[in-house]
């Protein structure tokens, strides 16, 4: 069976008020297939840094759409996450990002502020990747439950 659209979303920077509201549903939408808090916690934290990247970077601290659409293939219990925005691939990053890591040490030394989002949804998720589009961008995230 392939992945099946649980919702589709579409935000703007104005509506980022709605975050909190779009966790609540992401939650009751990811806890209608699993009990376990850790799928519950992990789903959300990837869903707020990939939103989060998104709107940061994508517009440079603009204004512009992103959608999120979450999918679930029940078979192979997996969920798929794809936010999607106007903006380009960052330079010098991979299509699969699955193995994308930070080295914490050097980062926390160095004092840097930011950066650590894609380096959380890879370790959180099962697999990570960029997919180039016409107009745009889309980062799709896996996660078994």
């Amino acid at each position: 069976m392939a992945y099946r659209r649980l919702f589709s979303i579409s935000l703007s920077s104005e509506l980022m008020d709605l975050l909190v509201e779009l966790r609540r549903v992401l939650e009751r939408t990811v806890r209608r297939f699993t009990d376990s808090d850790d799928i519950v916690s992990d789903m959300i934290t990837i869903f707020d840094e990939a939103v989060s990247n998104a709107m940061k970077h994508a517009y440079n601290g603009g204004v512009g759409p992103v959608r999120v659409d979450l999918y679930v293939d029940e078979a192979r219990r997996r969920f798929m996450l794809r936010v999607y925005d106007r903006g380009k691939i960052p330079r010098g990053m991979r299509e699969d990002m699955s193995r994308y890591k930070v080295d914490l040490n050097r980062w926390l030394e160095e004092g840097k502020v930011g950066g650590i989002g894609l380096h959380l949804i890879a370790q959180l998720s099962d697999a990570v990747y960029w997919k180039k589009l016409k107009q745009g961008k889309y980062l799709q995230v896996e996660k078994g439950f």
